[in-house]
């Protein structure tokens, strides 16, 4: 259930601490100011003192709420960042197309910086951003990710211990609890559902796809880490294909041209797997993204899947 703290804006600092230390000219015989610190020039003798700066305001992100929720599904804290449409407050009657974006505490910022110019380029409308992060003092983001957003339990080569398999857990909190949460709360249009997550993140958006594939209507899987646990999202699809050869969903796949090979060639081999299945119905992306790396590719790489995912709203517009 959703917690008792709903905050309206979501207070996190961002800004810098400024100061300045100076120093009036004082009488001999007084005691003289200590030396500043180091990398701070003292004041020239007779100079006016400078105010010090007062202590810098809070930025707040615009139109933006902050909900926790606790999962009993996975026993885990988290917070629920949503953005909300420019005109929500505006319009009472307007329902919006929502995505549910999978490390919020990483890529909320970017969706949202992203959406305004997809807006103004009537490429994509106003639509809420549900980011979906942790709650807690300095939570461990890279653990918790990995236990939620991973189908099974498995120990990579880069890993000191085996790790993940709580996907049917968080996926089971994403359906019961996340989304009827917001849905309650917010004017969302719950047959415009998009799901979309990187790396980790992209992987459980296969899950989700493949486990629960009329959940969401779209499904962004960026840098989808495909080859974890001995490739085994590629046998769930070839079951899935085998039981369902019909797919009305829009499905964006890409990956960075230079990340690493294996996981390029993982991603690609995926890619063409899930492209020869050719399901009846679906509406399917394939991207190499030139030029970039792991992280570095989740820019263009969100731009280009959110323009793909809004493409039928797209079409529906007039030109300029």
């Amino acid at each position: 259930m959703i917690g008792a703290t709903i905050r309206n804006r979501v207070q996190r600092t961002v800004g810098l601490v400024a100061f300045a230390i100076a120093c009036q000219a004082t009488p001999p015989a007084a005691t003289p100011c200590p030396p500043p610190p180091a990398g701070v020039e003292a004041a020239e003798p007779g100079a006016s003192t400078p105010p010090v700066a007062a202590e810098p305001n809070k930025l707040v992100i615009k139109n933006s709420e902050l909900l926790e929720l606790h999962s009993e599904q996975t026993g885990r804290d988290y917070e629920i960042i949503v953005g909300l449409p420019e005109s929500y407050a505006k319009e009472p009657e307007r329902r919006y197309p929502v995505l549910y974006l999978l490390d919020g505490q990483w890529d909320f910022n970017l969706i949202n910086a992203l959406s305004g110019g997809l807006r103004y380029d009537k490429v994509a409308p106003e639509f809420l951003i549900v980011g979906i992060s942790y709650a807690g003092v300095a939570p461990d983001y890279g653990k918790l990710r990995g236990e939620d957003y991973t189908p099974t339990r498995s120990h990579p080569s880069y890993a000191k211990e085996a790790y993940g398999g709580d996907g049917a857990k968080f996926l089971a909190f994403l359906e019961q609890n996340i989304l009827p949460s917001v849905e309650q709360r917010y004017r969302v249009d719950a047959s415009q559902r998009t799901l979309s997550g990187a790396s980790l993140g992209g992987l459980f958006t296969l899950y989700a796809l493949i486990e629960k594939p009329d959940l969401f209507q779209s499904y962004l899987a960026l840098s989808p880490a495909v080859g974890w646990d001995d490739r085994y999202i590629f046998r769930r699809e070839r079951e899935l294909h085998a039981q369902r050869p019909r797919l009305d969903k829009r499905v964006w796949l890409s990956v960075g041209e230079l990340e690493w090979p294996e996981y390029v060639k993982n991603g690609k081999d995926f890619f063409a797997q899930f492209e020869k299945s050719r399901y009846e119905g679906v509406d399917l992306r394939v991207q190499v993204v030139p030029g970039e790396r792991h992280a570095g590719v989740k820019p263009e790489a969100y731009n280009r899947a959110l323009r793909f995912a809004f493409e039928p709203w797209a079409a529906t517009q007039k030109p300029d």
